[in-house]
């Protein structure tokens, strides 16, 4: 079946699930995607980013937040159990930690190129391969997408069977 992995910040007791991004949970899986959650991990391990609102600078809550802190790609195989230490059984954090995987996910996804790319993506596609935490975040961001995309891919399975009687 293989090893999973999360990205885990041992510091602050957070973590960010790859499901979340798209991503499956195998090394190989997170490292080759193009998009998902190392993107969200270069968000988090900014430094010296400024965002501003009118002009005036204001302060991220997500960029930058991960600088200088101890940070693991850590598997399931681990000794220390630090990957099951973080989460339950059920996907929620156990007492003491933190998944910002959907903040950190919605803040790559707003107002930049990887938001109009996925809009695009899904519009395509439809949501039926998502994992269903990723779907319901894009169900949340990108509703009119989601339901034109998933009809898309109703209608052209219909007219490609009505095309084959």
């Amino acid at each position: 079946m293989g090893q999973f992995f999360k990205v885990i910040n041992k510091t602050k007791k957070e973590f960010i699930n790859p499901h979340t991004f798209g991503n499956g949970l195998k090394l190989w899986e997170i490292v080759s995607s193009s998009n998902g959650v190392l993107q969200g991990l270069g968000l988090l391990l900014a430094e010296g980013h400024i965002e501003y609102k009118n002009m005036i600078p204001i302060s991220s809550t997500i960029i930058g937040r991960w600088q200088g802190d101890s940070i693991a790609i850590v598997g399931d195989d681990v000794k220390d159990g630090l990957y099951d230490k973080c989460e339950g059984e059920d996907g929620k954090p156990k007492k003491g930690w933190k998944d910002i995987s959907v903040e950190t996910f919605k803040t790559l996804l707003e107002n930049t190129w990887i938001g109009n790319t996925k809009k695009q993506k899904i519009l395509k596609s439809g949501t039926k391969w998502m994992y269903s935490c990723e779907k319901a975040l894009m169900e949340e961001l990108f509703t009119k997408e989601c339901v034109e995309g998933d009809l898309r891919q109703k209608y052209h399975f219909v007219e490609k069977e009505q095309s084959e009687e």
